[in-house]
Parts: structure tokens; C-alpha cells; sequence
């Protein structure tokens, strides 16, 4: 796998919080795309979430340090949805 091939799950590891879920973006991934991707959900361009766990997202943070970014989701979710999500983008990182 190429660098320009990899998709968000191929670089990430999504736990459960109590506010929701955290997505750990691994070092090798800028910052300003993890940002891009985030927006594109923010603002309801992405189609990787299905309705149903959009309708449970109250919020949506990045959060970047030293062990690389973090995207926090707050709401009633669960990391299988998330990482489902996850496995139907397609945008490159």
C-alpha cells in the first residue's frame, strides 16, 4: 500500500469515550487532512455515515498532539459505527 492509497481506517483506531468515540489518527497523516475530512463531515458532504448515526452526532472535535490527531464525536455512538463509517471512505490521505 502506497502512501497515497490509504484511507482513514488504514491509519486509525477508534475507542469508545464517554462522550462518544475517539478516532486516533497515527503521526503519518497530516494534521490538515484529518482537519479536511472532519469539515467535509461537519458539514454534510460526506456520505460515509448513514443516516441514523449522523441523527446521533451532538459534536465533532480535532484535537492535534504529540502521538498524532485525535477526532473526538460526541454522542450516542459506538465504535462499530464509527469504524463502519470509517470503511466506506474513499478519500486518500
Amino acid at each position: 500500500m502506497s502512501c497515497c492509497d490509504r484511507t482513514i481506517k488504514d491509519v486509525s483506531t477508534v475507542q469508545k469515550t464517554a462522550e462518544g468515540v475517539a478516532v486516533h489518527v497515527d503521526n503519518s497523516v497530516e494534521a490538515k487532512k484529518v482537519f479536511a475530512i472532519v469539515e467535509n463531515c461537519q458539514t454534510g458532504q460526506c456520505d460515509c455515515m448513514s443516516t441514523e448515526t449522523k441523527a446521533k452526532v451532538t459534536g465533532m472535535e480535532v484535537v492535534q498532539g504529540e502521538n498524532g490527531t485525535q477526532i473526538h464525536i460526541a454522542g450516542d455512538l459506538s465504535p462499530e459505527e464509527i469504524t463502519a463509517a470509517m470503511a466506506r471512505s474513499t478519500k486518500t490521505l
